[in-house]
């Protein structure tokens, strides 16, 4: 019997502690389970939480290309930007005329902004890729391959040749906005023609050599003379050789192959434009001053009502209308499609190009820090977007900009008498447009265009007459024999013109400028031509992809 009490209470004695180990067990799994709950609910309310905002990132960009008006500080362009951007950029201008000789001082110092906006031309991109060269700014292909918007307005060849490093071939700079793209670019040169004459005469605005004759001879039989004095059917000024376009295509015409080249020198089509203005002469059609007058007393005779066809930038024609249409609103000149010889290619008054006013660089020490190079370009690919652009070119939504019937953003009346001031103050003042650091378009327009209702028309109607840039021939360079020569070719020019245009007869207009082909065959035009192909050939060789 103590045997089995003993057992008995040996057996209870070991189910009391398994008991007790079950319970603990219980117990300790309850907390785990109660101590997992609230760390997985701790977890889950920290990945709820938005990360911690970044500070602003600060940016110290130096303007080369503009010397002195710098935003005013804290403007409110600058106030938006670090409020709905988080960058804070300070603009500070070079306040120099000889944005190289600060350049090269800063290649001495080794002292380069965060970002340098520079003026772009041969010496100062030159001058650029040295800082490259020094280590002082950083090579920008891996950002312009992973943000493709910021050259979408250039082209490769382009950029290759005149920004990328001659020793490594990388691009250290980010070309800005091509003013000259045929995309955004503005036409300002063309030909020019009395709005109400042609309703006098009852004719449409001519697109022939044979309809312009035409519609001079009916200014010169059917317009009334202007206080007293005959009308001038056509009169230019030096632009004038740019109506020799209409014949030649331009001032120079390279064919597709890269073969032949045709200039004013050798060009056999210049006879024919001596033989038409020779006609306009003779018939009374054409200013006898043409060939001689100064450009006050031309813009005089365009401002007095006589002339009624011209061919010159918008400028002229801007401001003999501003003084027409307070005499009568209907007397203007306006734009007129371009002057084509039928059977000949469309003239070329204005060229296209991917030439930039400015590009930007970066500095090493800016760059060092790659969250710096990831917010800054980020900042930059926002910006050359239409919703960047606009909002840089007009400021926030509403505050200076509303848009009209058509939809188009225009300046409120305050803030266009504000624009108007020679003194950019709205600019300076606002920070509207300094900190499109790529001066980005905005494509379509989004904002009325700025000019004169006749300036606004020209930009479709020239639109035919632009051509876009010869790459070759532009960058092939000039050689010894084209130094040598040029300075005796082009002014003849105008002389020889001026024979043929006052002969006396269309055979004796002939032989003038048939004379004129010859003399310059005498005096280079042989060899620099020759010269100018060899060079364009070296460069294609060169250049082939």
């Amino acid at each position: 019997m103590k045997k089995q009490a003993k057992l008995l209470a040996t057996l209870m004695s070991v189910s009391m502690l398994g008991a007790s180990l079950a319970a603990c067990a219980k117990n300790n799994g309850a907390d785990n389970n109660k101590a997992a709950a609230s760390a997985s609910a701790s977890s889950s309310a920290s990945s709820s939480e938005a990360p911690p905002k970044e500070d602003p990132l600060k940016v110290n960009v130096l303007i080369m290309h503009t010397f002195d008006n710098a935003p005013k500080a804290d403007n409110r362009m600058h106030q938006w930007l670090l409020e709905n951007k988080n960058i804070d950029i300070q603009i500070t201008t070079a306040n120099t005329k000889t944005p190289a000789d600060k350049m090269n001082t800063m290649l001495a110092s080794g002292d380069i902004p965060d970002v340098v906006s520079i003026l772009t031309d041969d010496v100062n991109n030159g001058i650029a890729n040295k800082w490259a060269e020094a280590g002082y700014i950083v090579d920008l292909d891996p950002w312009l391959s992973k943000y493709p918007d910021l050259l979408k307005y250039t082209d490769p060849d382009f950029n290759k040749v005149t920004f990328a490093s001659k020793k490594d071939g990388k691009m250290y700079m980010i070309p800005g906005n091509p003013a000259a793209n045929k995309d955004v670019m503005q036409m300002n040169v063309g030909p020019m023609i009395r709005e109400d004459w042609l309703k006098q005469v009852g004719m449409s605005p001519p697109t022939t050599t044979d309809e312009l004759y035409a519609v001079l001879k009916a200014f010169k039989e059917k317009i009334p003379d202007v206080n007293g004095k005959a009308v001038i059917p056509a009169s230019f000024d030096n632009l004038r050789q740019l109506f020799m376009y209409s014949w030649t295509k331009s001032w120079f015409d390279l064919s597709e192959d890269n073969k032949t080249l045709h200039w004013w020198f050798n060009n056999p089509h210049i006879v024919d434009y001596m033989v038409f203005m020779n006609k306009l002469y003779k018939d009374g059609l054409l200013d006898k001053e043409t060939i001689t007058q100064q450009p006050a007393q031309y813009q005089a005779k365009l401002s007095s009502g006589r002339v009624g066809f011209t061919l010159n930038t918008n400028g002229p024609m801007d401001t003999a209308n501003g003084v027409l249409k307070v005499e009568d609103p209907a007397k203007r000149f306006i734009p007129n499609p371009p002057i084509q010889v039928p059977g000949l290619p469309m003239p070329i008054y204005q060229e296209s190009s991917f030439a930039m006013a400015q590009a930007l660089t970066v500095s090493k020490k800016f760059a060092e820090n790659t969250r710096n190079m990831e917010r800054l370009m980020e900042f930059l690919n926002w910006s050359v977007s239409n919703e960047g652009a606009t909002i840089l070119s007009t400021g926030p939504d509403g505050e200076y900009y509303v848009k009209n019937a058509n939809g188009l953003l225009e300046p409120k009346p305050e803030v266009k008498a504000q624009q108007d001031k020679a003194d950019k103050s709205f600019e300076t003042t606002t920070g509207i447009t300094y900190y499109n650091l790529l001066s980005a378009p905005v494509i379509p327009r989004a904002t009325v265009m700025p000019g004169t209702d006749e300036f606004i028309m020209a930009q479709k109607t020239w639109l035919p007459a632009v051509g876009e840039q010869n790459v070759p021939f532009n960058f092939s360079g000039t050689g010894p024999e084209w130094d040598k020569h040029w300075p005796d070719l082009w002014p003849e020019i105008s002389k020889w013109e001026a024979k043929a245009i006052f002969a006396d007869s269309e055979e004796e207009v002939r032989k003038i400028t048939n004379d004129m082909l010859e003399n310059f065959k005498k005096i280079g035009e042989p060899v620099v031509t020759a010269e100018k192909l060899k060079l364009i050939d070296e460069y294609v060789q060169k250049n082939k992809q």
